[in-house]
């Protein structure tokens, strides 16, 4: 369902290992990074969830704002239409936002969006949205708008059998305190032409009671062995979770909704509905896991954080919660609306923030068991936890950096993080504790202003000099793009994220919703490295013979495709080579103008050698006088995670065989001045 990632990995001459066909800028190795304290612990409520996409508004993945008006908006409930679309249902939506939260201008009590997009890793996509005019996505089910009688009408879940589209929604009567609200009913409303047109009438309705309290006032739906289930919770943020079922072909039947009393299904009496999960339980999202074997429910708790239920049936037992996104880092969080493709491990959820009024696609991983694995090792990766404009620990700064708090600058949220000066280079790092031998993507969000310059995105080992692992690298960028950047842990235990820019004038970067992970796909590590005799650094004359050797392995159980380059033009200027000294321990050498190239299989557990020699010719001390060696390295699966001694050098330095002439004394009675004898 998901393209396949690009595996290759290219070293650089300066050891750094660059993700993709991004070239580095090099900076990030030259520079110095600040020397840091012990890796910080996470907090208690730190998210594992990590930010995928925007979905809705501006900087969003689709610019829903200016394609259909869809500026700000809330929830993102979703379903699959059964024909490779998926649904999804929004609700107050605004063409003209005024925020924070719900309010402005070209209001619709709900629309609707359709997407395609198979690959969920690099964000959500729309390609579609039903329209009442050209650009405009329009209302799909009315509402009075008159708070007291009915304010809005707000979809809560969505689901297909057969051809036909049912979707349940709650007429609002007014809003409340925060997390309060008052239901006049649910309904379900369905649709037989893929959701263009909306039967919002006739469709079974459960009327709220009088002290507010029905169970199913906000509704989750999911289909399995022949029911949909429904999932429900009263009106607002505190009540509990119930369930009900339908065989799918009877939805629009009331009479023949079952609900859960605590031991068997009751059959039409709504009333027979005991808690499944107690308070609070807000916006629920329920989905069956073929992953799991069992049943997965997220929703909104009383901490304001997303949370994660597993449970082997729809009536439970239902587990104890796991935090999928915490308030702390995503404040104003609400929703948490599964996405109905997620698969093998992967928890997809629609999450909403109320500044700025808009939904984004996370991404968390689940075991078979159901436990969240994997967690996001960034911490306050949207800078959402500063309390002032100084950057907060465990962040740090090479230069003049801080946090700016506007949700218009902002990617996620109302903070970012930001950098500027007017030259030299400059960073944003934290350093982040690793497991050796591991493949690791990092993620970040990056904009640009000011005068263009280099920057680049990456993690390199820790302390001054450190060497650059791997960056993707940047420059002028106009608006918000996701950068990734895969690489291979080695023997490390610790790294150093980072994002900077190298300085010619005054140029600003800004940065946001930083993600650190495991990969899902585990590679193997390459290692190489470059010696010579006499070794790197030493000086040499001419005649003198310098031997080579290249050594690849990897961490492998299984033989890996490699392709080394050794590029000479640094060396033949100055030398000359020995074509016959040229060998390999595996396979052979191939000597391409003045590039050494060695492609084949590196057995499992074995170390590839690749060995040549190069005499220094007479003229090597009158022209650059340097000899350079530049080694470069790829892997069919294997990523590089070092390459000791990859830019090698060596200087030529004059040298005169013929022994030194003799000093002779000065003659006797020699004038100390030039000239006749006497002269004045």
């Amino acid at each position: 369902m998901r393209r396949g990632r690009r595996n290759a990995a290219a070293l650089a001459a300066i050891g750094a290992l660059v993700i993709g066909a991004v070239a580095p800028t090099g900076a990030a190795a030259a520079a110095a990074p600040v020397a840091t304290a012990a890796v910080t612990p996470p907090p208690a409520d730190h998210s594992p969830a990590v930010l995928v996409s925007k979905m809705t508004g501006p900087k969003s993945l689709s610019a829903t704002d200016t394609r259909w008006r869809v500026t700000g908006t809330d929830l993102g409930i979703m379903w699959d239409n059964g024909h490779g679309e998926i649904l999804t249902a929004f609700g107050d939506t605004f063409g003209d936002w005024g925020g924070p939260g719900g309010g402005g201008g070209d209001w619709r009590s709900n629309v609707l969006l359709r997407s395609t997009d198979t690959d969920l890793s690099d964000g959500m996509s729309f390609d579609s949205a039903v329209e009442d005019a050209p650009g405009h996505a329009g209302e799909l089910i009315p509402s009075l708008k008159v708070s007291g009688v009915e304010m809005t009408t707000i979809p809560t879940a969505g689901i297909a059998v057969g051809e036909r589209q049912y979707m349940a929604f709650m007429s609002v009567r007014q809003w409340g305190p925060p997390g309060e609200w008052d239901t006049n009913f649910s309904r379900i409303a369905y649709s037989d032409d893929n959701g263009e047109t909306w039967n919002s009438t006739d469709g079974p309705e459960w009327t709220n009671t009088a002290d507010g309290q029905h169970p199913f006032q906000m509704v989750a739906f999911e289909r399995h062995d022949g029911y949909v289930y429904m999932f429900g919770t009263p009106n607002g943020r505190l009540g509990a979770a119930h369930v009900a079922r339908v065989p799918e072909a009877q939805m629009l039947d009331k009479a023949a909704y079952s609900y859960w009393n605590g031991s068997s299904w009751v059959v039409g009496d709504d009333t027979a509905a005991v808690a499944i999960v107690p308070p609070n339980v807000a916006e629920l999202s329920v989905q069956y896991s073929e992953h799991t074997g069992g049943w997965l429910m997220t929703y909104l708790d009383e901490n304001l954080d997303i949370v994660l239920r597993t449970a082997p049936s729809p009536e439970g037992p239902w587990s104890e919660r796991q935090r999928l996104a915490s308030f702390a880092d995503y404040p104003g969080l609400y929703g948490g609306y599964i996405h109905p493709w997620s698969e093998g491990g992967d928890l997809y959820f629609a999450l909403s923030q109320w500044d700025p009024y808009n939904v984004y696609l996370m991404r968390a991983e689940i075991d078979e068991n159901g436990t969240v694995v994997n967690p996001n090792l960034i911490q306050n990766g949207g800078f959402e936890r500063a309390a002032d404009d100084t950057m907060p620990t465990p962040w740090a700064c090479t230069g003049n950096c801080g946090i700016d708090d506007n949700h218009s600058w902002a990617h996620g949220g109302s903070k970012q993080g930001w950098m500027r000066s007017n030259t030299g280079w400059i960073d944003i790092h934290q350093d982040v504790a690793v497991e050796p031998n591991t493949t690791y993507t990092l993620t970040g969000f990056v904009v640009t202003g000011g005068t263009p310059a280099p920057g680049s995105i990456g993690v390199r080992d820790l302390g001054a000099g450190a060497v650059t692992i791997a960056e993707a690298s940047f420059e002028a960028v106009g608006a918000y793009t996701r950068y990734e950047v895969t690489f291979h842990s080695g023997d490390r235990t610790e790294v150093q994220a980072f994002v900077g820019t190298d300085l010619n004038g005054d140029r600003w970067v800004q940065v946001d919703d930083l993600s650190l992970v495991k990969a899902k796909e585990q590679v193997p590590g390459l290692s190489v490295a470059v010696s010579s005799d006499p070794t790197a650094g030493s000086e040499v004359v001419r005649d003198d013979v310098v031997r080579y050797t290249v050594t690849a392995s990897t961490d492998s159980a299984a033989s890996e495709q490699v392709d080394l380059a050794v590029d000479l033009a640094g060396l033949v200027d100055d030398a000359t080579l020995d074509a016959a000294s040229l060998s390999s321990s595996h396979g052979s050498p191939v000597l391409d103008g003045s590039t050494l190239r060695w492609a084949g299989a590196i057995p499992a557990g074995e170390t590839l050698t690749v060995t040549f020699a190069a005499t220094v010719r007479r003229d090597a001390s009158r022209t650059d006088s340097v000899l350079t060696v530049t080694t470069s390295a790829t892997g069919e699966r294997a990523i590089l995670t070092s390459c000791d001694g990859c830019e090698l050098t060596l200087t030529a330095v004059h040298y005169d065989p013929r022994p030194p002439r003799p000093e002779f004394p000065d003659m006797p009675g020699k004038p100390e001045k030039p000239g006749k004898p006497g002269a004045v």
